[in-house]
């Protein structure tokens, strides 16, 4: 009985070790960031992935509609200007 016990122990003792390893290796580099391309005041939309929304989208989308809102005022200002 007592061989036993000491065989379990030292497979629990050679089990706690290599996990132990294997939790110890290397890890793999992070990710490069992106470039982001987007207009900085629609940075925090992005949050909205937070709650299950897709942030993503949603920001480009906002930035097409500011990028359109902003041709347009340029066209009205060149318009008035004539």
């Amino acid at each position: 009985m007592n061989n036993g016990i000491r065989i379990v122990a030292v497979s629990g003792v050679i089990a706690v070790l290599s996990l132990g390893m294997i939790a110890c290796t290397k890890q793999e580099p992070p990710k490069p960031i992106v470039s982001d391309t987007g207009r900085p005041e629609t940075r925090s939309v992005e949050a909205a992935n937070a709650i299950g929304y897709n942030g993503t989208a949603m920001r480009q989308k906002l930035d097409k509609a500011l990028d359109a809102n902003d041709a347009q005022a340029k066209k009205m200002d060149q318009a008035a200007n004539q």
